[in-house]
């Protein structure tokens, strides 16, 4: 659809925005922002967050004192939600010193030195994004991680303190200036907000985001036999009542993190609006140090996902290339209109919320099996790592670098972008990615359209937009799985239901086909499958023939909407 109200194309995969940070915004793409929420068109990036569930105190009352109060806590919220164009703006400033330090994907000539105090000095040009590096610090890298993609530059510590012919001064690991530097110039706390149907019905909207499934909610009976969802009584004891609503707070500084959440707690206390209920702690993994992101399995996360601004294309394009996959998504991927909102930028998100437990040594276990049955089938007793590497391969779809198990090696270095320009086309017998790898089922590629006689643009409008963080606690660890989109039934459950646990997709069940099996990630409901493995990486015959049973539980789900801005401002009514 084109929104022309606002003359943005929301259709279009090649983002808003300016191509490089540098540029600007068209007026009415910035109108669009200033009211969008941010973590939507592009991850936070912080390495730490809180998640504060919320009741308001109206949904046990029918009194409308309690009701206007919870309003005029959203209102007041308002102010204190982080959007999207402020990610941007901050991201601008912050770039630069991640750039300086080494890290990231402009090319920079830097001189790192402590004298006085810590002092950044550039001469820098334009690079991958064709501007100008900035002096001003702070704000929040926009999305993604830092040095992240990147090969990792500037000055490493000298042994004896010093540097001959420096004149003075000594230099720095980029590492040490880049924590010294947040640190001197620490970026907003990010805020988030959204609410549940339950939550617009408690302070008493009568005009909910149209969404089926939002309505539904993720405790009815009708998603939980969907989904394959375990009983709500089975989940963990925060979630089992309705939600009504979800703060996020994130930062790189856990302290900050804790702060502002306190303090949220507070006002929501003060204003007599309602009661945090549960919470939650996120925390990013990484792979190395300031490398890419990673889950509890050990295997990159939060690869290859649809890109909304211009710049984030146009740098996909470049550093990943665009011949046969493009890296871009539209707007109306993941944006739905707020009817709540201004009719012009009122615009939001549906976000579906999901705590999922990993069991890391049950997936080991499970990855150990699939290693023997590849030793055996080739005459070996035991497997070695090679073996183990690749049934994880097989499971994921990626290696644990993130690598593709279906692409050819490559001489590149673990700093090298990850890649994401590719399809199954050259693998339709699914003897180097099988069907039922994690990555294959949520992202067939292509698959569809040969197996199903479907088009491209139809299979790519299931994608959805992830946005979740790691968690550990209570002897547990796992994934606080969020993804944004603008349709729940047809993206997210969609996927879910159609994709990763339905044992014959993508190629089973016809012509005496066996069947695929499950996702052995996330399927649900079918792990006893017969599930069928290449015995050869690539090569065709004879396969093995190994079931997977499931290491990940859900333990707690939510549906929200992200309102715009202009929502909560007139939410006093």
């Amino acid at each position: 659809m084109t929104m022309e109200a606002v003359r943005i194309d929301f259709d279009k995969e090649t983002g808003i925005g300016p191509a490089d940070r540098e540029g600007a915004f068209d007026p009415a793409e910035r109108r669009l922002m200033e009211d969008l929420q941010g973590n939507i068109l592009k991850s936070h990036g912080r390495g730490h967050s809180r998640h504060l569930f919320v009741r308001f105190d109206s949904a046990d009352s029918a009194d409308a004192t309690r009701r206007d109060r919870g309003r005029a806590w959203l209102a007041d919220m308002a102010d204190r939600v982080t959007t999207a164009m402020k990610q941007w703006d901050d991201s601008r400033r912050r770039a630069a010193l991640f750039a300086a330090a080494g890290f990231g994907p402009l090319g920079v000539s830097v001189g790192l030195r402590f004298a006085d105090g810590p002092r950044l000095t550039l001469d820098a040009q334009a690079g991958l994004f064709g501007g100008s590096v900035g002096a001003g610090l702070g704000g929040a890298l926009f999305g993604g991680t830092a040095g992240s993609g990147s090969d990792r530059g500037g000055a490493r510590p000298d042994p004896d303190g010093g540097h001959d012919g420096d004149g003075g001064g000594r230099l720095v690991d980029p590492e040490a200036l880049l924590e010294a530097e947040l640190a001197r110039n620490p970026s907003d706390v990010f805020v988030n907000l959204m609410l549940s149907a339950s939550g617009y019905r408690a302070l008493g909207f009568t005009r909910l985001p149209a969404d089926e499934a939002f309505v539904r909610g993720s405790r009815d009976a009708a998603t939980l036999t969907k989904l394959c969802d375990p009983p709500v009584e089975q989940w963990h004891r925060g979630f089992r009542e309705s939600l009504h609503a979800l703060v996020i707070v994130a930062d790189d500084d856990p302290e900050r993190v804790q702060r502002t959440a306190e303090e949220i707690r507070a006002d929501l206390l003060a204003a007599r609006a309602g009661r945090v209920v549960h919470e939650e702690a996120g925390k990013v993994l990484r792979l190395r140090p300031n490398g890419p992101a990673r889950e509890h399995f050990g295997f990159a996360d939060g690869v290859s996902e649809p890109h909304f601004l211009a710049k984030d294309v146009e740098r996909a394009k470049k550093e990943e290339g665009h011949s046969v996959w493009h890296p871009g998504g539209p707007l109306s991927l993941v944006l739905a209109k707020d009817p709540g909102g201004d009719a012009e930028t009122g615009y939001g998100s549906f976000v579906v919320y999901r705590k999922l437990e990993q069991d890391v040594p049950h997936f080991d276990a499970q990855r150990l099996r699939l290693a023997r049955a590849l030793a055996e089938a080739d005459g070996r007793a035991e497997p070695h790592e090679g073996d183990k590497e690749l049934a994880g391969a097989y499971m994921v779809g990626r290696f644990r670098n993130g690598t593709p198990v279906n692409l050819p090696a490559t001489a590149a270095g673990v700093d090298a972008p990850i890649p994401n320009d590719f399809d199954f086309s050259g693998d339709q017998d699914g003897l180097k990615c099988p069907y039922q790898a994690h990555t294959r089922k949520t992202n067939p590629r292509g698959d569809t359209v040969w197996r199903f006689g479907g088009t491209l643009e139809e299979e790519r409008r299931r994608r959805i937009a992830r946005r979740g963080i790691s968690y550990e606690g209570d002897g547990t660890v796992g994934l606080l799985f969020l993804c944004a989109q603008a349709d729940i039934a047809e993206q997210f459950e969609f996927m879910q239901d159609r994709w990763c646990n339905d044992v014959d997709f993508v190629a089973g069940g016809v012509d005496g086909k066996p069947s695929t099996g499950q996702d052995p990630v996330v399927g649900v409901g079918s792990a006893q499958t017969p599930t069928h493995w290449p015995r050869k990486h690539g090569v065709a015959g004879e396969k093995v023939t190994v079931s997977l049973a499931e290491s990940v539980t859900l333990r707690g789900a939510e549906y929200f909407f992200v309102p715009s801005r202009s929502f909560l401002r007139g939410a006093r009514g």
